[in-house]
């Protein structure tokens, strides 16, 4: 395509450089377009210096929840660099990982994340640049827009773990990534009179998305520094028209709004929940809670982004629906000989779309594995419904989703099993009212040795993201096992659920 999504974005402000682009909340800044694109030009002087990695030119993203966390996305496109988002929520040696395997030769960090992400770039030779540091002009030359044709070039990469339990950079063009923000302003309605509330970490490329396809299109966006139930129900009632929330953070805004009796929510227009299953209570709920807006669900996944979306009805809730393929999105589900399955037969669901990643960065067998038939696959369970809606029933590889994050089970066990007491060790997503699931590990320590719970999850969070640890570690003497020794993870859910 001609223009990236920076230079829509671009437009926006050449149009209404007086509007406002985006407030940040407690307390933070307030940008017009004018000035975030003053902004951008500024950031995207210093990306620019970006050195070549064996992946071409990668710029880390390390930073706290504010105006650069997006408008470093676009420096990154104006400057010719693939942006790296990392979560802040990673350990330290997570975030080396990423580093070095996306082979970033500079490190974009500020804010608490400064030292430690300092630290990082420091011992990969990487460029360490503050954003503190990146002063601001008043003004900025007009763009010339249309000339770089950079759509087929790397345009970012979201680090998703995999049954390896190291995580993989998955890329997306600039056309592909510009394509699906598209897709979504069209899906989900966007206009310019929208407010967007950004209640969820833009190092997460759905939050990201959106908040750039809020402003290609002139709508409003107000970002939470971190989540707090109080300050998104306060927004939600006097602002903000337009949120995507995980199902956790529901069920606390649910909490808060029950605590003060249940006030009126006017504002909120629409909407999104994903990025975990939900029951049915708890869509009912927030019908009841959200009056005034539409309440949707969308499904998807990083490499193949959303692709189905449905809008809640009271009359025709069904569990585990995800809805219909939306636009541009072939959905097939296909069972275990490789072949499409019919309605009402469970099989692993697949995407063929004009928008799904480009690959895992230097990892094409990895790549090769996610397709069939020219689609993208999942690694989740789905079953089509004779009105053509999917439903969403398990998950294929042993994934975990806990608060909205994903939790891959090899992962942590990859940790738990460095711990020198520990001598096999399952990991199992439990149950859990509020965060939909709850990280748990099984364990039996080595002969002659014991394994204290505490201890355990201390070691994990010194190595693993707050979120992945271990909440409950249960010491056994032997993992329950199949006939062929494999570990039945579904007999340690058994044992566990029935367990105080």
């Amino acid at each position: 395509m001609q223009f990236s999504i920076a230079e829509n974005i671009a437009i926006r402000a050449l149009a209404h450089p007086d509007r406002i682009a985006i407030e940040v909340l407690d307390g933070g800044s307030t940008l017009t377009y004018g000035q975030a694109w003053c902004r951008v030009t500024a950031l995207a002087g210093v990306l620019a210096t970006t050195a070549e990695g064996r992946h071409g030119r990668m710029a880390a993203l390390v930073l706290p929840n504010d105006a650069d966390a997006v408008l470093a996305y676009l420096a990154c496109q104006m400057a010719g660099v693939a942006a790296v988002p990392i979560s802040t929520r990673l350990a330290e040696p997570e975030i080396a990982f990423v580093v070095e395997d996306a082979d970033a030769k500079l490190v974009l960090t500020g804010g608490v994340f400064a030292e430690m992400a300092g630290k990082v770039g420091a011992a990969h030779g990487a460029q360490v640049i503050r954003v503190e540091d990146v002063e601001t002009p008043g003004t900025a030359a007009r763009p010339v827009l249309g000339q770089a044709a950079r759509g087929t070039e790397p345009c970012v990469v979201g680090y998703t773990s995999g049954t390896t339990g190291f995580p993989k950079g998955a890329l997306y063009s600039n056309d592909h990534y510009l394509t699906a923000l598209m897709r979504w302003g069209w899906e989900f309605g966007l206009t310019a009179d929208q407010v967007m509330l950004v209640p969820g970490p833009l190092f997460h490329l759905s939050y990201a998305g959106l908040s750039m396809a809020a402003l290609c299109i002139g709508a409003r966006v107000r970002i939470m520094p971190e989540f707090s139930a109080g300050l998104a129900l306060a927004e939600l009632r006097a602002h903000c028209t337009f949120a995507f929330l995980v199902p956790a953070m529901t069920a606390m805004l649910e909490e808060e709004w029950r605590r003060l009796d249940k006030p009126s929510i006017d504002a909120f227009r629409f909407m999104i929940s994903s990025g975990a299953p939900g029951p049915l209570s708890l869509t009912r709920t927030a019908m009841e809670m959200f009056h005034k807006a539409q309440v949707t669900e969308a499904y998807g996944w990083t490499e193949g982004g959303w692709v189905t979306f449905e809008v809640k009805h009271r009359d025709t809730l069904l569990a585990h629906s995800v809805g219909w393929p939306t636009f541009g999105n072939e959905v097939a589900v296909f069972n275990e000989a490789g072949d499409p399955c019919g309605v009402g037969e469970a099989g692993e669901v697949a995407v063929k779309s004009l928008t799904h990643f480009d690959g895992y960065l230097g990892r094409p067998e990895a790549t090769e594995a996610t397709r069939h038939r020219g689609y993208i696959l999942s690694g989740d369970i789905g079953i089509w419904q004779a009105d053509g809606r999917l439903c969403i029933v398990d998950r294929k590889k042993d994934m975990i989703i806990s608060g909205g994050e994903n939790v891959y089970t090899a992962e942590v066990e990859r940790i738990v099993h460095e711990h020198p007491d520990v001598l096999e060790a399952a990991v199992v997503g439990l149950p859990h009212e509020r965060w939909g699931e709850m990280v748990t590990a099984m364990v039996v320590p080595r002969a002659g040795a014991t394994v204290n719970a505490a201890e355990l999850e201390l070691f994990c969070r010194e190595r693993l993201a707050g979120f992945k640890v271990p909440r409950r570690v249960e010491v056994v003497s032997e993992l329950p096992r199949n006939p062929m020794g494999k570990v039945q993870k579904f007999r340690i859910i058994e044992q566990l659920s029935g367990k105080d």
